[in-house]
């Protein structure tokens, strides 16, 4: 199979339209970079909407092309996006960029002890509290941040504001997970990696998914996250919550607000067929928390789930963080807790 040849696509219309975006966007930048008013800030702007144009893509078949926005199909990697100086500012982000076959020049302490990092990166430090002037310092051509955290949005938009490339990741389900290592495997090349970290996974997952079909799986479950300070319900947009609802069951906090504010009295009330809790920071802290706060309380057990041996502990790595290559792992664990 060639990889990225201008002659892999049956769309060449198309392309034709892409390339001629392309080029108004180039004229609009070289007509304000030679009229010397404040290019600076319109190029990047300009390139911004070029690379979420090229990035952006629906369909997973191979990286061999890529299917932007306006259906244009792109075979080659623009020279902006062959990145060889990366930054990923956490533990999910570095061993996503790593498992589409990259290398890091820096990242996050949480992320120095995951598989496959090279021995040369650089710590930044905690992932919230990178400063800029470290980052551009390192002269990257990406940086790869999470659109959920605000420090690391708050970041991204002033790495931006100087020209740096930015990459949000946003991952709550294997679709966004399939979305983001398309984006990554593309600029890598990587297309055996592709196979086995996207497409190999997702066979794996629609496995189980069909022999949960044959198990006949159903019942409500509540999903909660618990720390020394905090417990809180998971609704439909979190992704362990998207495994179980795969494989058969109900989330009972989906369309109501009682969970908005975790109490006793609406467990209770919902009286879920399962109950998942995944712990967050210390796991000693975290269940000598709800244990004194749920757990322990008399009425605890006489909920249906915890009668009927449905209340699970589940493994941090998996469900607590997002499993990247073991999407199909997760599931097996879920669908075996499920049947057992």
């Amino acid at each position: 199979m060639k990889r990225f040849g201008r002659h892999l696509t049956k769309k060449n219309k198309k392309i034709g339209k892409l390339n001629i975006l392309v080029s108004v966007v180039l004229i609009i930048v070289f007509t304000f970079a030679l009229s010397g008013c404040k290019a600076n800030n319109k190029e990047n702007a300009d390139i911004k909407v070029v690379e979420e144009k090229l990035i952006e893509s629906e369909s997973h078949d191979n990286i061999d092309s890529y299917t932007d926005e306006k259906d244009s199909e792109i075979t080659e990697v623009p020279e902006n996006k062959k990145t060889e100086r990366v930054i990923a500012l956490s533990k999910s982000n570095a061993e996503l960029w790593i498992l589409a076959g990259g290398s890091l020049i820096a990242t996050s302490d949480d992320a120095l002890e995951i598989e496959g990092l090279n021995e040369d990166v650089i710590s930044l430090g905690d992932m919230d509290h990178v400063s800029l002037e470290a980052i551009a310092a390192l002269n990257p051509d990406l940086l790869i941040l999470f659109s959920t955290d605000p420090a690391q949005k708050a970041l991204g938009e002033a790495a931006e504001s100087i020209g740096i490339n930015v990459y949000y990741t946003n991952i709550d389900g294997f679709a966004d997970y399939e979305k983001v290592m398309t984006a990554f495997t593309f600029r890598t090349g990587k297309e055996d990696l592709y196979q086995k970290n996207v497409k190999d996974v997702r066979n794996g997952i629609d496995k189980i998914i069909e022999k949960s079909k044959g198990s006949n799986l159903s019942g409500t479950y509540l999903c909660l996250h618990v720390s020394a300070t905090k417990q809180k319900v998971e609704k439909n947009d979190y992704f362990a919550c998207e495994i179980f609802s795969d494989l058969g069951l109900t989330n009972i906090a989906s369309d109501t607000n009682a969970f908005d504010e975790l109490s006793l009295e609406a467990i209770v009330a919902a009286d879920p067929d399962y109950i998942f809790v995944i712990p967050r920071g210390s796991e000693e802290k975290a269940l000598e928390a709800f244990s004194q706060n749920f757990s322990s309380q008399t009425v605890w057990e006489k909920l249906s789930a915890v009668k009927g041996n449905r209340y699970y502990l589940l493994s941090k790595d998996l469900f607590g963080l997002k499993p990247n290559a073991q999407w199909a792992v997760a599931y097996e664990q879920a669908y075996d807790l499920l049947v057992k």
